[in-house]
């Protein structure tokens, strides 16, 4: 179990450090190009959760229900795959990314109302991806490490 706490805090830290070095150098929706039409830093903030879902909650309401649905999220998870937790240490390194993601985004919330996002990437002013953070990153990197151990050893999972 250390090494789920090892990369959740891992990813809390770069995440929050990421953030703070935003904040503290951009304007709200400034933008820094870095590959001309292909990846740019892009501070903005999201209410809600992915591609801005749930973001007209009350603001009241908004804090109270994230806390409450990222605690179940969070004890759902390892409580469905604690088998797995015990056996694998890349299972262990996948919740990690997963948890340090989700509690990533959760101290925004805590802190400032919202979510930070920077990361923008696309092929062009037309095709972009919403903008991101590295708490998303690493709670997307986990599900597909995930993913794939699962489909890899589905008879060890059954």
């Amino acid at each position: 179990m250390y090494l789920i706490y090892l990369v959740s805090i891992g990813v809390i830290a770069l995440d929050q450090f990421s953030k703070i070095l935003i904040v503290r150098n951009l304007a709200l929706y400034e933008t820094i190009p870095i590959i001309r039409d292909i990846f740019s830093i892009t501070y903005t903030r999201n209410k809600g959760i992915a591609f801005s879902l749930l973001s007209n909650i009350p603001d009241a309401l908004r804090v109270p229900f994230f806390a409450v649905t990222t605690g179940a999220v969070i004890a759902l998870i390892l409580w469905f795959f604690r088998g797995l937790i015990k056996k694998s240490g890349y299972v262990r390194v996948c919740f990690g990314l997963i948890i340090g993601g989700a509690l990533g985004n959760f101290l925004d919330r805590v802190r400032v109302g919202e979510v930070i996002d920077f990361i923008e990437v696309g092929l062009n002013q037309n095709l972009k991806w919403p903008i991101f953070n590295i708490a998303d990153s690493c709670i997307n990197i986990g599900v597909v490490m995930l993913l794939v151990y699962l489909i890899k050893n589905k008879e060890e999972v059954k």
